[in-house]
């Protein structure tokens, strides 16, 4: 008898493929809106200590949590890299205050 392997596709793997082509839309207090193929599911990450939930009748975990939190992990990032821009830009900016006044004074 030959053995057969099914690989079914991991719930990260989905999320990963669907994400852009899916619309995640933030709610607040990490509550997002996620669409599902037919309809758009509530998805809470309980980032407060709370369960992660989603109202979709899949069986736990969904892909829809997935999605949501890559949504969460990719805009936080996003806002760090602006963050650290901004507080780079202003460093640098500091750093050189002292060197025109030098130039200024003709040193």
């Amino acid at each position: 008898m030959a053995s057969t392997s099914v690989q079914r596709e991991t719930v990260a793997r989905k999320a990963l493929r669907l994400y852009p082509d899916r619309t995640v839309e933030p709610a607040g207090y990490g509550v997002y809106r996620v669409e599902g193929r037919e309809v758009a599911y509530t998805v809470d990450l309980g980032i407060d200590g709370g369960v992660e939930s989603c109202d979709c009748p899949a069986h736990k975990p969904c892909y829809h949590i997935a999605m949501a939190t890559i949504y969460r992990a990719r805009t936080r990032m996003e806002a760090r890299r602006v963050q650290t821009a901004r507080t780079a830009e202003r460093a640098a900016r500091g750093n050189l205050e002292p060197l025109n006044a030098l130039e200024r004074m003709g040193a």
